[in-house]
């Protein structure tokens, strides 16, 4: 009896080692046509979800697939991250094994980029910019609270918190300027709403309208993230800790030689 269990062990070990030898050799080649297909300096991470995967190559149906690609240059951006989300990406394995696959058909494809605030930073001229999901009552009291509730339930809107140091006056001064994300033509715009001062003489501060005008102009900014991964439209902004993110959604996507399509 001992024995059995014994070799039981060694082939559900087997099994497990073999199924995970054949998901990583799955990975890396979807890896490298990632890499080509979205003009990629070296090999994005890849993840095939799920196990056993043998079971999911052999039903043609990989229930969540996951693409990183981490500090990618686009356009005026350094360090941008480029993520996707395949849900049920659907490939015959009979096409697979006779090398005549040449499309892959996903239920649902979730693509995002992540601007980070370095990156931002940099841009708009704040070198030590923070970024953070601004809280829920941030814009009370101001001319942008109306517009913040209407960001309530809308994901093309999403409110932000963005700190930094900035001169005013030949002072550098630190300031928390809470602002409005939103969605326009594929493009990220931030429109700031409210400013706190925080001087290191005389603590937090009202700023004359001029000065304060200055600095809302230094915070308002249009980026273009270029395209989301599979030329997803982006529907979605939100912030988190460290960066602006911008998402899309699209249902049933054919990716092929000649792009993707959905519908």
């Amino acid at each position: 009896m001992k024995k059995l269990v014994i070799t039981l062990v060694v082939l559900v070990a087997v099994l497990v080692a073999a199924d995970f030898g054949a998901a990583a050799a799955a990975e890396h080649q979807v890896a490298q046509k990632m890499r080509t297909d979205m003009h990629l300096a070296s090999d994005p991470e890849v993840r095939i979800n799920g196990f056993p995967f043998l079971t999911q190559a052999v039903a043609g149906d990989y229930r969540d697939v996951s693409v990183n690609a981490r500090t990618v240059r686009v356009g005026q951006l350094n360090d941008v991250d480029i993520e996707a989300d395949l849900r049920h990406a659907r490939i015959a394995l009979s096409d697979v094994l006779s090398g005549s696959a040449d499309h892959l058909d996903v239920d649902e494809l979730v693509g995002r980029v992540k601007l980070k605030s370095p990156d931002v930073g940099r841009l708009i001229g704040v070198d030590d910019l923070t970024i953070n999901p601004a809280p829920k009552d941030a814009l009370e009291g101001t001319d942008g609270e109306q517009l913040a509730d209407s960001t309530e339930g809308d994901p093309t809107k999403a409110t932000v918190q963005l700190n930094g140091t900035v001169n005013i006056a030949g002072t550098d001064n630190a300031v928390q300027v809470i602002g409005v994300l939103s969605v326009l033509g594929g493009k990220l715009k931030i429109e700031p709403k409210k400013l706190e001062l925080n001087n290191s003489a005389f603590g937090r501060i009202s700023l004359p309208k001029i000065f304060e005008q200055s600095v809302f102009n230094l915070f308002t900014a249009t980026i273009d993230p270029g395209a989301l991964p599979f030329r997803v439209t982006p529907t979605a902004v939100r912030a988190e800790r460290g960066a602006l993110v911008l998402e899309g959604t699209a249902q049933h996507v054919r990716i092929g030689p000649d792009g993707m399509s959905a519908g």
